[in-house]
């Protein structure tokens, strides 16, 4: 079964990673053209600043990557993608800031940013991955707050569904990001406790998304197949708790990661057409 699984891994061509890059990017850029200068909707916000949250996530993941050699040219385009999508996106949630508790939150992600950018972009090391680790956890709270914030300003349900959607982008990257401190022997029982409860989490959300009144067909349907994709990666995260075999699968971890995160983005957007199509 193990030796099944390494196999799986370990075989994954460099045209289906790059593939994947793609699918990731242009939901990213077409919620972001509108920049500064022209105010997005509520629903596009809600979705944006979620994104926030998991980019906290996937940037770290990148950084352990790249401290462990794990296909670091790859590693390295992860990490400037997400830097630019978050410095372009925290542009643009400027341009709708409804009410007092937006803004607040807003300009705590702001700040909490300018801290974390010289830690994220320094180069990586064990030393700077264990300082990384309460920092990044940090920002990710501030960058869910804000999306809270914004969830909060409307009554609707479909507006609602974003966020939890949204969360599940999230949980592809924190689950990779905890493996990754496990394979480098950092922070063992905190990263091997979210794992778990990340993966609980993923696997709660989706069925509440499946059977969710608010979602659409294509929505639910979506979902059952992503709750298909996720047994691999819920696998790969499993088959071991021994670090030294834990790097063998790294690398199929993370390319897993990347497959399931433009899953969960192509299903974030549905949602989001949705709750653009509905009254407020």
């Amino acid at each position: 079964m193990k030796q099944n699984i390494r196999i799986f891994l370990c075989y994954a061509p460099a045209l289906l990673v790059s593939l994947m890059f793609g699918l990731l990017s242009w939901p990213a850029q077409a919620e972001a053209l509108p920049g500064a200068s022209k105010p997005i909707d509520l629903a596009t916000a809600v979705s944006m600043a979620g994104r926030q949250r998991m980019l906290t996530q996937r940037m770290v993941k990148a950084y352990l990557m790249l401290g462990q050699g794990i296909t670091p040219d790859n590693a390295q385009t992860i990490l400037q993608t997400s830097i630019d999508q978050f410095e372009s996106q925290l542009a643009s949630l400027k341009s709708l800031q409804p009410d007092h508790n937006v803004q607040t939150s807003l300009k705590n992600l702001e700040s909490d940013w300018k801290k974390f950018k010289p830690l994220i972009t320094a180069t990586p090391s064990e030393k700077g991955a264990a300082i990384l680790y309460e920092a990044n956890e940090e920002l990710q709270k501030v960058a869910h707050k804000l999306t809270l914030a914004y969830d909060s300003t409307s009554i609707s349900p479909h507006v609602h569904l974003i966020n939890l959607a949204g969360r599940q982008r999230m949980l592809t990257q924190r689950t990779a990001k905890h493996y990754l401190y496990r394979t480098w022997g950092l922070y063992k029982e905190a990263a091997d406790m979210e794992i778990h409860l990340s993966r609980a989490h993923f696997t709660t959300v989706l069925l509440q998304l499946e059977n969710s009144p608010y979602a659409s067909k294509q929505i639910s349907e979506l979902a059952t197949q992503i709750r298909s994709d996720w047994e691999p990666y819920k696998q790969a995260l499993l088959a071991t708790r021994d670090p030294a075999k834990m790097r063998d699968y790294a690398q199929g971890v993370c390319e897993l990661s990347e497959q399931l995160l433009a899953k969960t983005e192509q299903l974030v957007t549905l949602v989001v057409l949705q709750a653009q199509q509905k009254p407020n």
